[in-house]
């Protein structure tokens, strides 16, 4: 009898009592994500309607009838916007007219006003549709690299001109650095008696003797691995603390093994891979993560696509370079990797399948067949599985 109600009691205690507050936490996070959705699609749907009035504003020389200039003046006292994103705004809202299937994705609130500044450069009413398809579910930055290099009128995988290709860099200095700055350039653009692009200037400064530079080495956090209970810790400011076997899992993918702490054999350390293919794949991925929208160039590690407990090898179509969050994520099984590199395949898995930027279903644009040469130019045609 004393065995049995033993046994109840342990039952009892192994039960998951769902608290009411418990509940309340899960529903609310749904809700606050749907919430922030909406209130993004409604700040984007705000900007389209934007453009829209301000091809009404300088069709109708609203500016005149308020003592500015130009339109570009009003927009910069009376919307608040710089001399450059005003010339842009106003730019995308003539592109705009002749691309009606971007306009449409861009009123529905489905792109991002930054992404559809890229997409204008170079879409065509012929191939609007090839660029919407391939920007679906992507950054901004990731639409900036897709667009970059390529001309007006080219297709999505057209092959980018390298000579069209233009980076920005921000620079924040002081007061004293800016006016040696100044002084330098009109020097530079004395002795050359004309003035040089921005690109030839940061081309001096990085050709001039820097010496030679080794690649920094790699941050090690220790780890130790029970032989018998398998159990991980990782060795932080003299304590073991334990982790769990996803982060285990995660840091031995781009370990060094130093041996057995338990025996006295000298061992030389061994990296898990190999650092002739380490610094392969590193300068292939080009020192950054390679999951699309991340910038990560730190907390790097390079990973197995098939884990080596499965059989995978050390080539560089098994491995990539991933950023310490998105490699927890993957092993986490909340990002799957597919395909061998660098053609890889990235799939979210978000928690109770909530739909998400990147987890939505593909467009699919269907035109008209009496059209048989591409989309209409009155853009009535719909994306079909949104």
């Amino acid at each position: 009898m004393l065995e049995v109600r033993a046994r109840e009691e342990a039952t009892r205690d192994c039960e998951v009592i769902v608290e009411p507050h418990e509940l309340d936490l899960e529903a609310e996070w749904k809700n606050l994500h749907w919430r922030l959705r909406s209130l993004a699609q409604q700040r984007v749907a705000l900007e389209a309607q934007e453009a829209s009035l301000l091809l009404e504003a300088e069709e109708s020389l609203l500016h005149k009838r308020l003592g500015y200039a130009s339109l570009l003046e009003y927009m910069e006292h009376e919307l608040h916007y710089g001399p450059h994103t005003a010339n842009e705004r106003l730019r995308v809202a003539r592109e705009l007219l002749s691309l009606p299937l971007i306009a449409d994705q861009f009123r529905a609130g489905e792109l991002s006003f930054s992404a559809v500044r890229e997409l204008t450069r170079v879409a065509t009413p012929d191939n609007e549709h090839l660029f919407l398809s391939k920007a679906q579910g992507r950054t901004t930055r990731d639409v900036e690299r897709m667009v970059s290099g390529l001309k007006r009128g080219d297709d999505p995988e057209a092959e980018p001109d390298p000579r069209l290709i233009k980076k920005r860099i921000f620079l924040e200095v002081s007061a004293t650095t800016f006016a040696r700055y100044r002084m330098m350039r009109t020097a530079i653009d004395k002795s050359r008696e004309e003035r040089i692009s921005d690109d030839e200037l940061f081309a001096m400064l990085l050709d001039a003797p820097t010496g030679t530079q080794e690649s920094p080495p790699r941050v090690h956090v220790a780890m130790n691995t029970c032989k018998t209970c398998r159990k991980s810790a990782i060795a932080v400011g003299g304590e073991q603390l334990p982790i769990d076997a996803t982060t285990a899992e995660t840091l031995a993918c781009d370990a060094v093994f130093i041996g057995d702490l338990d025996s006295d054999e000298l061992t030389r350390p061994k990296p898990h891979i190999p650092d002739a293919m380490r610094r392969k794949v590193l300068q292939r991925d080009g020192h950054a993560c390679v999951v699309p929208g991340c910038r990560s160039k730190r907390n790097l590690s390079v990973h197995h696509l098939r884990h080596r407990q499965h059989g995978g090898q050390h080539t560089l179509g098994n491995l990539c370079t991933l950023c310490d969050g998105h490699h927890l994520q993957h092993h986490d099984g909340r990002l799957v990797i597919t395909g061998e590199a660098p053609d890889l395949t990235f799939q979210w898995m978000p928690d109770d399948g909530v739909a998400t930027a990147t987890t939505g279903p593909a467009l699919e644009w269907v035109f008209d067949e009496a059209d048989p040469v591409g989309p209409p130019s009155n853009g009535n045609s719909v994306p079909h599985g949104t």
